[in-house]
């Protein structure tokens, strides 16, 4: 006579290997198209010893008409600046900050380039400066702040004829300065975009301004 232990232990045993050859056919008959779509959704992992790598932003286009070759674009409307190769490569792209007398539209050339830091017309420590013209007594050119681009925005933003700035004087036109402030076209960047900038030209260099 069959010992009763005996008997239960291998039913367990029978039913434990059902169980799994029944997950195992279930999970060998999942669809592609999900294991497709799971490893469709997971990073793709970095290698060893490096961070994962950001999405990089979205790069508008290099405007249309801003010549050919080796050169820096400035798009006075966007308020972006592009570095462009010579093989029409951009390496990199940025925003900056107009001064309160916007660079006129037209092709200039690098004229100089001063490490820093300096004092510029608007006050504020600068670094990197790269000159492109002058115009009197205002001179052109890009050059880093450590100030936020929004807070120079701001700052140099248009005011309707009639109101008032915090010095109290009434302005006349958009784009003026008040007080002792000297009117600046100094377009301002982030220390870092400066940087690029002053390391990717050389004198001679061609600046290409559009609206």
């Amino acid at each position: 006579m069959a010992n009763p232990g005996t008997t239960v232990a291998s039913l367990t045993v029978a039913a434990l290997i059902g169980v799994g050859a029944l997950a195992w056919k279930a999970a060998d008959s999942a669809p592609d198209d999900r294991r497709a779509a799971v490893s469709a959704t997971s990073p793709a992992p970095a290698p060893p010893g490096q961070p994962q790598a950001p999405a990089s932003p979205s790069q508008p286009p290099v405007p249309a008409n801003s010549g050919t070759g080796m050169r820096v674009v400035y798009s006075v409307g966007q308020n972006l600046v592009w570095l462009v190769d010579a093989n029409e490569k951009v390496p990199r792209f940025y925003k900056v900050a107009p001064g309160s007398v916007l660079t006129p539209v037209g092709t200039y050339r690098v004229q100089g380039k001063t490490p820093g830091p300096q004092n510029g017309g608007d006050g504020l420590k600068i670094v990197y400066t790269v000159r492109i013209g002058s115009a009197g007594s205002v001179i052109y050119g890009f050059s880093g702040t450590d100030t936020p681009l929004d807070d120079i925005m701001a700052a140099n933003a248009p005011q309707p004829s009639g109101t008032r700035k915090p010095t109290g004087k009434t302005t006349t036109s958009p784009r003026t300065t008040t007080g002792s402030k000297k009117a600046n076209a100094g377009v301002r960047e982030t220390v870092d975009d400066s940087k690029a900038l002053y390391e990717f030209v050389d004198v001679g260099t061609s600046v290409v301004v559009v609206a």
